[in-house]
C-alpha cells in the first residue's frame, strides 16, 4: 500500500487537540509547511549517521529496561532538554517489540536498529527546533479558538511540530513512509486498530501530494 505524506501528516495532525479548529481548506497549508520544514532540515544532515549527531552536539542516549508508560502508553522514546545538555532516554523493551511487530501486507518488519534510529532521529529534530531553527508549530499560523465581536483568542497546532520531525526522519532515513504509518502497523498488529478502521482514516484524510 502506498500512502502520501500528506495523508499520513493529516492523519497526525487530527490528533491534536485543536484539529477541529482548522477549516477544511486550509488543511493543505498546515501539512505541507510541516512536511517542508522537516525535510529541508534534513537537508543539511543527509548521509550523517544519527548517533555520530548526538556526540557531536553532546546529546546523551539513555537505554532503559524498564517501561515508562504515561496516561496509559508506553513510551518508546523520550527527550530531556537543557540549557547545557540533552538527554534522549530509549526504552528498549518498548521498542523491540515495536519493530516486531512492523510487518504489513507480507512486507518484513523493520529491524530494531532502524527502529532505534527513527525514534532518534524525531528527537534530534525536536533538539533542532528548541536550539537552532525555533519550533514548527510556531512559525505557521495560528488558529482561531474564540471567536466574539470584540475579541479572538488564537493557538498554534502543536502537532505541526511532530509531522515535521516525521518528515525529517524519513528524509534521514530513506524510509517509504512517514514513521507514523509504523504506529499504525503497530497497532493494527496488536489488535488495537482495526484495518477497517485504518483504511476508514486514510480514506478520509486523503491528500494527493
Amino acid at each position: 500500500m502506498t500512502i502520501s505524506d500528506e495523508t499520513l501528516a493529516l492523519c497526525e495532525l487530527s490528533n491534536d487537540l485543536l484539529f477541529h479548529k482548522i477549516p477544511q481548506e486550509s488543511y493543505s497549508y498546515y501539512v505541507k509547511g510541516a512536511l517542508e520544514a522537516g525535510r529541508l532540515a534534513a537537508k543539511k544532515y543527509l548521509e550523517k549517521d544519527i548517533k555520530e549527531l548526538y556526540k557531536r552536539n553532546n546529546m546523551t542516549i539513555t537505554y532503559c529496561e524498564q517501561d515508562n508508560i504515561y496516561c496509559g502508553v508506553r513510551l518508546r522514546a523520550q527527550v530531556s532538554m537543557g540549557k547545557t545538555e540533552t538527554t534522549v532516554s530509549v526504552y528498549t523493551k518498548s521498542l523491540d517489540e515495536f519493530a516486531s511487530f512492523s510487518s504489513f501486507e507480507q512486507a518484513a518488519p523493520i529491524t530494531y536498529e532502524t527502529a532505534l534510529d527513527m525514534h532518534l532521529c524525531h528527537e534530534f529534530f525536536h533538539f533542532l527546533e528548541y536550539q537552532e531553527i525555533g519550533f514548527v508549530s510556531e512559525k505557521l499560523e495560528p488558529v482561531e479558538t474564540i471567536k466574539l465581536p470584540f475579541f479572538t483568542r488564537k493557538a498554534h497546532i502543536n502537532r505541526c511540530s511532530e509531522v515535521a520531525a516525521h518528515a525529517f526522519a524519513k528524509e534521514m532515513l530513506g524510509l517509504r513512509h512517514l514513521p507514523n504509518m509504523y504506529d499504525y502497523i503497530y497497532l493494527m498488529n496488536t489488535s488495537k486498530m482495526t484495518r477497517e478502521n485504518f483504511d476508514k482514516m486514510i480514506k478520509a484524510f486523503s491528500i494527493k501530494g
